[in-house]
């Protein structure tokens, strides 16, 4: 295995995440449809072979963010039910995605008026679901927009408005008067909707958060994506699940070597070491994902706080705050600056280490390469990776 894996891999367990989708039918109704979201690249854990292994445990209903990632679960042998989430603008990429099945959003009239022209000039059957902005500000028909679109759909005999759906911008916040806001702005115009006869069959607006938070919101249909992959939204939730994280990016000790007590690591001489050690070079840096943060404005003071907080303590070198690889079941920490491309890691001199030695690091999932070798294990049989 070490020759046909190289320097670095990731590790998914399919029978984590079989955990973790029986975790989730224990709380949908039998009347509600699960929508798998696999976007970018399945939350790192490989959008093709994660589909494959959720079609054959009864998924039939996949989502994605773009068409190229669309096209790579069809090109992966995905025979079921793929949703766009983002409007496909070009005429070309609309005739393809018509071709192969896509189902398609309408995010705005230019949206309708598009896939009118296409789906015309196909005379080939196209699934849509009205997306509606309710309040998270980033794509959707406004309410006066959805009845008129409606209308000019309903004129073509090749599309088919499946769905309508909406998403919520503060799901997992504590506070939930805005989620409650945006619900009933979405109920509102499905029944304005209704009272002029047109009735959709898939209604939907909970993703992972709203799912554990408001059972009332799951309606026809549940899009899930963090839970599937063995991770909670961002926020505390009171229906826990027995969750396992199927994923694992491991490498190896490519250097080590023994530095004495006061020997500076990384640039800019950001770690001083304390006592003699073994110090290993592992290839795995800010590139990969490791110690990458997202650099969005805190939410609010108390994230601000938060943020502020957990950076004195890591500058502290608190261990808990400061990241660190795992070896043969044991946590070992990071020092020194990561660099673009490789990470140091400090062991104690009576620790049993050497080169070659499996290393498991905490990227995030992500950011991790395309294109790194993805070795599925458990399940009923191992899944061959595949080449698209």
């Amino acid at each position: 295995m070490q020759g046909s894996l190289g320097d670095k891999w990731i590790e998914i367990n399919l029978d984590a995440i079989q955990n973790n989708l029986e975790e989730i039918k224990k709380i949908i109704s039998d009347d509600v449809k699960l929508i798998a979201v696999l976007k970018a690249n399945a939350y790192g854990h490989g959008a093709g072979e994660v589909a494959r292994f959720l079609s054959k445990n009864g998924v039939d209903f996949f989502a994605v963010t773009f068409l190229n990632e669309a096209l790579e679960l069809r090109n992966a042998g995905i025979s079921e039910n793929i949703m766009l989430f983002s409007p496909v603008i070009d005429e070309e990429q609309l005739k393809e995605a018509i071709e192969r099945r896509i189902t398609l959003s309408i995010t705005s009239p230019y949206d309708n008026k598009l896939i009118e022209k296409v789906s015309r000039q196909l005379h080939i059957p196209v699934n849509v679901h009205l997306k509606v902005d309710t309040g998270l500000g980033r794509f959707g028909l406004k309410q006066e927009e959805i009845i008129p679109v409606c209308r000019l759909l309903q004129e073509n005999p090749d599309v088919c408005i499946e769905g309508i759906y909406t998403h919520m911008a503060e799901a997992a916040s504590t506070n939930s008067s805005y989620t409650n806001k945006q619900f009933d702005r979405f109920m509102k115009a499905i029944n304005e909707l209704e009272k002029e006869g047109i009735k959709i069959p898939v209604r939907h607006c909970a993703n992972s958060a709203i799912f554990l938070k408001y059972p009332h919101m799951h309606l026809d249909a549940v899009r899930i994506g963090t839970l599937l992959t063995g991770q909670y939204p961002v926020g505390s939730f009171s229906q826990p699940l027995n969750l396992i994280d199927p994923f694992k990016f491991k490498s190896r000790i490519i250097s080590l070597r023994t530095l004495e007590r006061g020997c500076y690591l990384g640039y800019y001489r950001t770690y001083r070491l304390k006592n003699k050690a073994q110090v290993a070079v592992v290839p795995v840096g800010y590139n990969d994902g490791l110690v990458l943060e997202v650099a969005n404005k805190p939410a609010g003071l108390i994230d601000l706080l938060k943020i502020i907080i957990k950076k004195i303590l890591s500058y502290c070198n608190i261990f808990r705050f400061n990241p660190s690889v795992k070896v043969n079941g044991k946590n070992y920490p990071v020092r020194g600056k990561v660099f673009m491309q490789m990470a140091l890691v400090e062991f104690p001199p009576g620790v049993e280490v050497k080169i070659g030695d499996e290393v498991e690091v905490p990227v995030r999932k992500t950011l991790a390469a395309k294109d790194l070798k993805r070795l599925y294990l458990g399940g009923e049989k191992t899944l061959p990776e595949i080449d698209c």
